[in-house]
């Protein structure tokens, strides 16, 4: 199996803590950081976040994944991380299934042909309403007191 990581805005998870390293099958994991994806390896953060969704980061991020991700290939996001990869799956990028974690403005996103696996905690202000995660993904799972 092979696996494409994307990262948060702050980097995260840590290679360690990422969810492929506890995959019985042991994917080959290929793994992005969203600020090399959009070009700007200067920003983290709250920076970071404003260029992805205000200043064209988004649409970068999207087409470096066109480029560098092959078909066949599961995509696994953390928060924007998860955008990036359900928008390059909408345009196109022939994943085998995706998931996303945390990945809140996925709230804005039409339903796409890729099987997808969406999770939030029930907590968060932020996650998609009831209905976009009965509508939209594939398969949905919101963890309580998360």
């Amino acid at each position: 199996m092979r696996m494409c990581v994307v990262t948060d805005i702050h980097g995260q998870p840590e290679t360690d803590q990422c969810i492929s390293t506890r995959l019985a099958d042991s994917p080959k994991v290929t793994r992005f950081a969203l600020n090399e994806l959009c070009g700007r390896t200067d920003l983290t953060g709250d920076a970071l976040h404003r260029y992805l969704f205000a200043y064209g980061g988004m649409e970068q991020a999207v087409a470096s994944l066109k480029e560098e991700v092959t078909a066949g290939m599961y995509g696994l996001g953390y928060s924007a991380g998860g955008t990036a990869i359900w928008r390059a799956a909408a345009k196109g990028l022939p994943f085998t299934a995706i998931f996303c974690v945390s990945s809140t403005r996925l709230r804005d996103e039409m339903p796409i042909t890729v099987p997808s696996y969406v999770f939030f905690g029930a907590d968060d202000p932020n996650r998609p309403s009831s209905s976009w995660l009965s509508d939209v993904p594939h398969h949905s799972t919101v963890f309580e007191q998360a």
